[in-house]
């Protein structure tokens, strides 16, 4: 089964490397990356990513903090061969305005000098024991994208208002317990949206997929399992 990658806010899809190292052999990745070059709101985004998606193959889609949106309107439309979303440290409203504020107006420069990580990249995204691969692929992913760009991004979280609509599309959540960026009551907006959505806790901070990618893989690995043994049931 594909499993389609849908990126955190640089949008390179870069960072899925460790995650991807850990997959298990029958289940392909297809990392889906935006345009570097453009300034493509949520909506835009939807649309970019709908025209990625495998027409013959059956898929779990994958969407990571940023992309968690996108993958709740993709979710809407029942795409052909959507099995399941899974929503990875996300949010589907912005519900800390204060610290998006400041971080728009922060020189995105700084963000990538070297002086960051240690204080930074490390307690805030990656773990303090994140190691010099994790944090030097964060920075390359980052790097790629214009400062402009990011800004512009950063400013969609900062206005985004989803009109919550139910979802019956099949969905859990991948929950950092120790996310500083993303607090604990986003989760909730995504269970009052879509129904009978399963979650499962991983003690590691906001960027969990590049932190722990091995309990990642395993919970993603259980969902095709499980979505495998309802399509054998059905078939008989």
């Amino acid at each position: 089964m594909k499993i389609v990658l849908m990126p955190g806010l640089d949008g390179t899809g870069l960072s899925f490397k460790p995650f991807i190292d850990v997959l298990p052999m029958d289940m392909e990745p297809l990392v889906i990356s935006y345009p570097s070059n453009r300034k493509l709101n949520y909506g835009e985004l939807g649309e970019f990513v709908m025209e990625q998606l495998p027409e013959h193959e059956e898929y779990i889609l994958v969407g990571e903090s940023f992309s968690g949106p996108v993958a709740y309107q993709l979710a809407l439309r029942h795409p052909q061969n959507l099995k399941a979303v899974v929503f990875v440290a996300s949010f589907l409203s912005n519900s800390r305005k204060l610290t998006l504020g400041l971080l728009r107006f922060l020189p995105v420069d700084l963000l990538l000098s070297e002086s960051i990580p240690k204080f930074i990249t490390k307690p805030l995204l990656l773990g303090t024991g994140a190691g010099e691969r994790l944090i030097n692929l964060l920075k390359q992913s980052l790097e790629i994208v214009p400062a402009n760009v990011l800004l512009f991004r950063l400013g969609e979280i900062a206005n985004l208002h989803i009109k919550h609509q139910h979802c019956n599309t099949r969905a859990i959540y991948i929950q950092a317990t120790n996310d500083r960026l993303v607090p604990p009551k986003c989760v909730a907006a995504f269970k009052e949206v879509i129904e009978n959505m399963r979650i499962f806790q991983v003690n590691d901070p906001h960027f969990i997929l590049q932190a722990n990618p091995a309990a990642c893989a395993e919970i993603i690995a259980e969902e095709v399992r499980l979505i495998r043994n309802d399509s054998a049931t059905h078939s008989h």
